[in-house]
């Protein structure tokens, strides 16, 4: 064998144990910083300040109306809402049959009080929401009814990137909002990966944010380039309006071609403005 060609033959081997002494410790030391950005991606935690009331969104952990509890207790509004969570049909039967079943709001308010909110402190919303974008819809209602305008929004960890594009979505400018991360329970941002409870949340959050980003996020953009403009199109203001909201849920890719009409508004409107 030619001395050139075992050169070669050596300096690949020499890049090959390079590239794995390489890889391996990145692989090691560098999953857990990985994952843990995963999880950022998630979650908000906005700065507060004192507001018209705090808003605890449903979804049945204590650790929601515990967190809003603390923030009340520190003086930051005067009343805390609490939503009402759809009801299953199981729940509805049990229900007729006479059965006294405490559903998500009722040990929301449980736990405000044996915290140190007063009962006519809370407000509480009637009509159930389905999801989180139907929920700010009654939140937003409710508050145009009392006058409220100013709100801290109080969820779980993993719920708050998403409970931010929603609020965003519905309530818009008219409102001035802060989404807030309760301290208590939630999704292990450092260690998620070491349990199966928290990586079946990561997962359906994860898979919940892409969804709402598709067809929240371009109606949001939209909105923002023709408000920008002074737009007063009907079209405009129709697709960039909550009330489109009818399309959901998310069956037949109807989603889809919401958020692809809502790209071609938005190119109308860039174009208009450079036009």
């Amino acid at each position: 064998m030619k001395a050139s060609a075992v050169r070669h033959r050596y300096r690949k081997g020499i890049y090959f144990l390079n590239l794995v002494l390489f890889i391996v410790p990145l692989t090691y030391f560098g999953y857990r910083p990985a994952l843990r950005y995963c999880a950022s991606l998630l979650i908000v935690d906005e700065p507060i300040k004192k507001s018209d009331a705090i808003v605890v969104l449903a979804g049945g952990e204590p650790g929601r109306p515990w967190g809003a509890a603390d923030l009340y207790n520190r003086d930051l509004a005067d009343y805390v809402i609490v939503t009402r969570d759809q009801v299953q049909p199981e729940e509805a039967e049990l229900v007729q049959r006479g059965i006294d079943l405490v559903d998500g709001r009722g040990n929301y308010i449980r736990v405000l009080r044996g915290l140190g909110v007063p009962n006519e402190k809370i407000v509480s919303v009637e009509k159930a929401a389905g999801d989180t974008v139907s929920e700010m819809q009654q939140i937003r209602k409710l508050c145009l009814d009392r006058n409220w305008h100013s709100l801290i929004i109080v969820t779980a960890n993993y719920h708050t990137r998403r409970a931010r594009m929603a609020a965003r979505y519905v309530l818009g400018p008219e409102f001035k909002f802060a989404v807030s991360a309760t301290p208590h329970g939630g999704l292990n941002s450092r260690e998620w990966w070491t349990s199966r409870s928290d990586i079946r949340t990561f997962l359906i959050e994860f898979e919940k944010l892409v969804a709402y980003t598709l067809y929240i996020g371009p109606k949001i953009l939209a909105r923002d380039v023709w408000t920008s403009r002074g737009d007063t199109n009907p079209s405009s203001s129709l697709l960039g309006s909550p009330n489109s909201y009818s399309m959901w849920p998310f069956s037949s890719f109807s989603w889809l071609r919401v958020g692809a009409s809502e790209y071609v508004v938005l190119l109308k409107c860039c174009r208009g403005r450079t036009g």
